[in-house]
């Protein structure tokens, strides 16, 4: 059954989306703030981007970091939860970014410093100051919930959002800085993968 989606949004800050189908629609309510999320693209381009201001990390694990919320969230909010709508939870919070800034404090791992790098620009990149319940989870109680739905409507429903340029611009930014960085360091992985091809040729003889 095809399915599209119509969001209008209110000056309340709540956004209306509209399913449709051949035989039915559904009103979902869902925070405006979520709809406006970051993706791919922007999450992992503008936090490598970051990453030119700090003296030393690690580009891998803060590629990681970018998106570690996401990794977490969004299977947990449909494992427990029963749909991906409710992917802004545990690893959104303030309390999870204090929890590897004090990891990283301790053992002073430039790996676990720069995952939480790559978390406090993703907490930034998505404005979670917008959601405090959600960022200062457990202090103003629980974590709002949020319309339940299926994985292919939450996905269209983020595509949906791509119409609004304040997520198409950062993502085509993100987009065009990640083919910079791959260009710019073609010549490196060139000599890794060869590296790698003999090591790999060695094994097999």
């Amino acid at each position: 059954m095809k399915q599209y989606i119509t969001i209008k949004f209110r000056k309340t800050g709540i956004a209306r989306a509209k399913i449709h189908s051949q035989h039915s629609s559904e009103i979902v309510i869902y925070p405006k703030n979520h709809a406006h999320t970051m993706l791919l693209f922007a999450h992992v381009g503008l936090t490598l981007a970051f990453s030119r201001l700090l003296h030393h990390v690690n580009l891998a694990a803060l590629a990681l970091g970018s998106m570690l919320p996401d990794i977490i969230d969004k299977p947990l909010g449909l494992i427990v939860f029963g749909s991906p709508n409710m992917g802004r939870t545990i690893a959104h919070t303030l309390l999870f970014l204090l929890l590897f800034a004090a990891l990283s404090f301790y053992t002073r791992d430039i790996r676990l410093i720069s995952i939480t790098w790559g978390v406090l620009a993703h907490l930034i990149l998505d404005g979670m100051w917008n959601s405090p319940e959600i960022l200062l989870w457990p202090l103003l109680g629980p974590f709002p919930e949020g319309q339940l739905l299926d994985t292919l409507s939450y996905i269209e429903m983020l595509l949906a959002g791509l119409k609004n340029p304040g997520i198409l611009i950062p993502e085509l930014a993100g987009f065009a800085y990640l083919l910079l960085f791959v260009y710019s360091r073609r010549n490196e992985a060139s000599a890794r993968i060869g590296r790698y091809t003999k090591k790999v040729m060695c094994w097999t003889r």
